[in-house]
């Protein structure tokens, strides 16, 4: 839980996209989150073919890291910011700060609350008390800005995304999904 607290802490410093995205262009976030999104895979790279940038990387940043992400796989990190980048690119500025922020306090809310109270499990490491309070939050910050129906169905949508047991990473696919569900309602 310590790990996961620590984690979590750490995503909350990722409410800086969506804050500073309020106050810019789209044209400007999109540069300036490219810039971190290429920074980050380049790190992504160095770390898979040169074994000194593999050693500081790793004694740096293991305290931060998952198992699987201890064992070369991407980090977190970097989906977050590819799952960022993808939703300013592809949607209405609206629609991506609540794609965002669904990755980032959905997610977090789905993971304390279920570490902490989750006892019904539908997924290994998945329960339905982390479920429904990934879907309250969700539901919480897009009703903020959006009609009830598009913020249900982006809920809906971030909170299946969250739950289910895909290999893909939730910080790329969460706020991607969830906003094409959203944007294809209001298109429809």
């Amino acid at each position: 839980m310590a790990l996961e607290l620590r984690r979590k802490s750490i995503h909350l410093i990722g409410l800086i996209v969506p804050i500073v995205y309020i106050f810019i262009e789209r044209h400007q976030a999109v540069i300036a989150v490219g810039i971190l999104v290429i920074g980050a895979l380049v790190m992504e790279l160095l770390k898979a073919v040169w074994p000194s940038f593999s050693v500081v990387f790793y004694r740096v940043f293991t305290p931060m890291l998952r198992t699987h992400e201890r064992n070369g796989a991407i980090t977190g990190a970097t989906y977050f910011l590819v799952g960022a980048f993808l939703p300013i690119l592809l949607f209405p500025k609206i629609l991506a700060i609540v794609c965002i922020l669904f990755m980032i306090l959905g997610d977090m809310a789905a993971a304390l609350i279920g570490k902490k109270w989750g006892r019904t499990k539908l997924f290994p490491r998945k329960s339905l008390e982390g479920s429904l309070a990934c879907f309250l939050v969700c539901v919480l910050i897009a009703i903020v800005k959006l009609n009830p129906a598009v913020a249900i169905i982006g809920a809906l949508a971030a909170t299946v995304v969250e739950v289910l047991p895909i290999k893909l990473d939730d910080n790329l696919t969460m706020p991607l999904l969830s906003g094409l569900a959203m944007y294809a309602f209001l298109s429809g």
